[in-house]
């Protein structure tokens, strides 16, 4: 239902915890979205890095955010083909490990995105930016060697044992082990490597970026306010800097504005689907309607029912959301709607929704005091992640770098 339903917004969140990504973080050029048609947005506090630190680099911020080559998992019977796909300094990136990384990005993308986004061309943009991530990713590695960046065991140990507290029980640590392939040794090989690369990021990029004024931050408050209050954005702007302003000024909006905190069952059509397909899901979605008018339970309904996987385990709860983050014939009905009341059968272009709306929270406006650090810190990571892009621009440009045909 996300209004913004596209590929760069797809790995806005970890789908689940995985051996990559769960210690080492690199700031990137944010893209503030939601992650998928029903999830959370990020709040203000994520989305500026201080607390979530989940920069975003478009379709592959899940890898970015890894820092390193990632260990994300092939399908069991996925076929490894350990051709070479690219070399970067005569260090090899095998078609295998870019299938790790790629597989689960292009799974989730076929999974959540309306058939009229799945075009091939959009699928070889995922794989391009999937593999220019791991090509930075490795440049990062090397120069953390080349400066003879050193990592102590015992910092090797605290960050196994930081990974170790991201899985609820140690047997599915080992399994995710397993699964990557990986033995312990290779494990704490590849934390040094991450570990190393942000000690580089560390002295290279943050050391060197200048804290934000307090002007700056009143300048980027009063801003937001304009965009929130629809007046003229001051200041002179790029369009990109336009859109990261406005996508700021969103999630401030949702964290402040009116919000509503709904659940949903979805039967899925799309542009696609047939006449007897879409007879069969309204057929159902009436069925379920049927049941809760009996008084059958939503959240249990939607558990057994509901086509969105990532919603219906938590019985089809979204969480808040604002206005202008769901399509308009959802949004429409969640906030028409009385706490506790459910609505009449609702099409989007996903299918056919239920709500039930089950907290509403009026808008305020924010002040300057409850922003400033937010704020603050989204600017140091803005300056941060334009210096870390320029930083690996620059390696890019002294790397020998070859990269041969995906197929």
């Amino acid at each position: 239902m996300n209004k913004k339903f596209y590929a760069s917004s797809l790995l806005s969140r970890h789908p689940r915890v995985t051996l990559s990504g769960i210690y080492a973080w690199i700031p990137r050029p944010v893209r503030l979205s939601k992650c998928s048609m029903v999830g959370t947005a990020p709040t203000i506090e994520n989305s500026t890095g201080g607390r979530g630190r989940q920069w975003l680099r478009g379709m592959t911020s899940l890898v970015a955010a890894s820092g390193m080559g990632t260990l994300l998992l092939l399908p069991a019977q996925a076929k490894v083909l350990d051709r070479t796909l690219a070399t970067i300094n005569g260090q090899a990136i095998l078609l295998s490990e870019f299938e790790k990384n790629a597989t689960p990005i292009l799974d989730q993308f076929k999974k959540m995105a309306p058939a009229s986004e799945q075009t091939p061309e959009h699928v070889a943009d995922i794989k391009k930016r999937v593999l220019d991530q791991m090509i930075e990713d490795r440049l990062l590695t090397q120069e953390a060697k080349k400066k003879s960046i050193r990592i102590s065991q015992l910092e090797i140990d605290d960050g196994v044992k930081k990974v170790r507290g991201r899985f609820a029980t140690e047997e599915e640590f080992k399994q995710e082990m397993q699964k990557a392939g990986m033995n312990n040794e290779e494990f704490r090989g590849h934390l040094q490597d991450q570990l190393s690369t942000i000690k580089l990021i560390d002295q290279e990029v943050k050391a060197k970026v200048p804290p934000p004024s307090d002007t700056d931050v009143k300048d980027l408050y009063d801003t937001l306010q304009a965009i929130l209050q629809d007046k003229p954005i001051p200041g002179s702007h790029t369009p990109s800097e336009i859109d990261e302003l406005k996508s700021l000024a969103q999630s401030v909006q949702r964290r402040f504005g009116e919000r509503v905190r709904a659940r949903h069952i979805l039967i899925r059509t799309s542009a696609g689907s047939s006449k007897s397909q879409r007879d069969e899901a309204q057929k159902t979605i009436k069925d379920i309607q049927s049941q809760l008018k009996k008084g059958a339970d939503f959240s249990e309904l939607s558990k057994k029912y509901s086509e969105d996987p990532q919603s219906k385990e938590r019985g089809g709860d979204l969480g808040y959301f604002s206005r202008n983050e769901m399509v308009p014939p959802f949004e429409k009905a969640a906030f028409g709607l009385a706490v506790g009341q459910t609505s009449d059968i609702v099409e989007t272009d996903f299918g056919y929704h239920l709500i039930l709306v089950d907290e509403k929270k009026a808008s305020r406006k924010p002040n300057f005091d409850e922003l400033k650090d937010d704020l603050r810190e989204y600017l140091f990571q803005q300056r941060a992640a334009k210096r870390l892009e320029s930083y690996v621009k620059e390696l890019r440009s002294k790397a020998e770098i070859k990269v041969n045909n995906f197929e």
